[in-house]
């Protein structure tokens, strides 16, 4: 697309861009529909952004702010396309940490929410992820440039807005601002900024890639439930591999041009487990990074075996004991014993150890049930290990 030049009236400016009304219309009015309720319900101050655009490269600001398609919330807005190079396709980094707030395919509008302050990219070709609330870190490939609504022009229309309450309503555009060194007020007129040619500072976002997992996990701990580990990777443009127990390696990565991912435990079955995840960056650096190591256990442990009668004096408390349980996982945590006469009761009275001392008890036959706990939450049945007689005191 050739630069917009001084001379080209307004009207042939939105002619070239008229697409991008109808498809900011589209947007004003599906977001009302599916924006969820749980986000912010104030705006906030700005966070420092950085350019979207891939680090190292010239793009050209081929409509600025004010007039043409920009005239009406969106004042502050702008239309880059690469200055030397492909437009169509290139990456498309988030401006600053935030979560997807909404996903519009009909214009390939991608919306994040950093906490009542918003950054639109509009006329993507693709998105990463649309799953609302998705966390997206600062400089993650969110997707990649189109020409959705502006068939011939591929270019990325970037927009930084305020907003109120769970349906962003009170839009309002502001200028931008970008730590790679460019700050953009209002000049006044028509295309303010048209022509500026902006290099994204790669330095301001690391570029070895770097993965970070989101997982609720504690270390060193077993697990009964299928928990689940999700992760992020930054400036991983190639993608990642993962895999249980051993370093995925490989000469190319299994998820190319992807920077987020899960796993499950129960892909590991069952036993104590790493998890590796490599990610591949530009110029083939590489990184590595493990959680671990993590238990998965979903077998009942053993009860212990049966025990002969035991004869204790009443009145009097009393060391008890049994022969161990055995749990070929995450091992024995405990009992739960039952001293009574039901042969179908239970209680919460625990203990560590194979033994108990038991209180003061009356003369009579006692049952001894047990039920087996083990280190990851797991329980065997109930059962009835065998009977104490109380002896009355001579």
């Amino acid at each position: 697309m050739p630069r917009l030049q001084s001379n080209l009236s307004v009207p042939v400016r939105r002619r070239i861009f008229a697409p991008c009304v109808s498809l900011l219309s589209i947007w004003l009015i599906a977001v009302g529909a599916v924006i969820p309720l749980f986000l912010s319900n104030s705006a906030h101050a700005a966070p420092q952004l950085i350019l979207p655009t891939p680090p190292g490269e010239s793009w050209r600001i081929i409509q600025g702010y004010g007039c043409g398609t920009h005239n009406g919330w969106d004042h502050f807005s702008l239309d880059l396309a690469n200055a030397n190079g492909r437009t169509y396709g290139a990456p498309i980094r988030a401006s600053a940490d935030g979560k997807v707030f909404v996903w519009v395919s009909g214009s390939g509008t991608l919306i994040l929410n950093h906490g009542g302050f918003y950054t639109m990219y509009t006329h993507m070709a693709s998105a990463v992820t649309t799953q609302v609330g998705h966390f997206i870190p600062r400089g993650m490939v969110i997707g990649t440039v189109g020409d959705r609504g502006t068939p011939g022009t591929p270019h990325l229309h970037f927009t930084a807005f305020t907003a109120n309450g769970p349906y962003a309503s009170g839009r309002r555009s502001v200028p931008l601002s970008f730590v790679d060194g460019y700050t953009l007020t209002e000049t006044g007129g028509c295309n303010q900024h048209g022509g500026l040619v902006m290099v994204a500072n790669g330095e301001l976002i690391d570029s070895v890639p770097s993965i970070a997992f989101n997982a609720n996990i504690e270390l060193e701990r077993w697990y009964n439930n299928d928990e689940r580990i999700e992760f992020t990777t930054t400036a991983a443009w190639e993608g990642f591999s993962q895999a249980w127990n051993d370093d995925p390696g490989g000469d190319a990565p299994m998820f190319a041009q992807t920077q987020v991912g899960y796993t499950q435990l129960s892909w590991a079955g069952e036993g104590l487990h790493t998890f590796y995840v490599r990610a591949w960056g530009a110029n083939g650096q590489q990184t590595v990074e493990t959680l671990g190591p993590i238990g998965y256990d979903v077998t009942p442990p053993e009860l212990p075996p049966a025990i002969d009668s035991v004869s204790l004096k009443a009145g009097i408390p009393a060391q008890l004991s049994w022969p161990s349980a055995s749990d070929g996982g995450s091992g024995v945590a405990g009992y739960r014993i039952y001293l009574g006469s039901d042969e179908n009761s239970s209680s919460e009275w625990f203990t560590p150890e194979p033994q108990v001392e038991t209180p003061a008890l009356e003369a009579g036959r006692y049952l001894l049930r047990l039920q087996t706990i083990d280190y990851a939450g797991n329980a065997s049945e109930w059962t009835t290990l065998g009977s104490v007689e109380v002896l009355a005191s001579e």
